[in-house]
């Protein structure tokens, strides 16, 4: 059994969907309507053993642009040196460096590898447990209830 990551309901049949801007592990109720990138029934486990959503999943760390800049200038490279050392186009460069949009995991390696620099992160997982003395993982249900409640408290 897994857990939806938005309403916290157990589940054998997850989807891995994209949630506005997040991809999130949800159950059938919460990914109606969204676009749904994975979906996995946990009752065939047999099938689905190559699914590890406990898995440690690599985050891109804050300021990754101004990190792969500073690197850049550091070792004296122009982006269009940086950009043919590493077989990539130098306007896609250009819009990582200015946060513009995302690496994918492969240029991410790329820079790692030819600027010496770390730009990921290990995520915490499914095994971080939420607020409330709970043993489940913290759902935005949870983050929402605790907003109301500060709320309600009058801070």
């Amino acid at each position: 059994m897994e857990t939806c990551e938005i309403c916290g309901k157990a589940t054998d049949k997850i989807f891995f969907a994209r949630i506005e801007e997040a991809n999130m592990w949800v159950c059938t109720s919460c990914s109606r309507g969204k676009k749904i990138l994975k979906s996995v029934d946990l009752s065939e486990k047999k099938k689905a053993m190559s699914f590890s959503k406990e898995k440690e999943e690599e985050e891109i760390v804050e300021h990754f642009g101004e990190r792969i800049r500073k690197a850049r200038e550091t070792l004296g490279l122009p982006l269009s040196v940086l950009a043919e050392r590493i077989s990539e186009k130098e306007s896609t460069l250009d819009r990582i460096e200015k946060e513009k949009g995302l690496p994918t995991e492969t240029l991410r390696k790329k820079l790692e590898k030819e600027l010496g620099i770390k730009l990921s992160i290990k995520s915490m997982g499914s095994d971080y447990s939420g607020g409330y003395g709970k043993k489940e993982p913290l759902t935005l249900g949870d983050a929402a209830f605790t907003k109301l409640a500060k709320k309600d408290e009058g801070e």
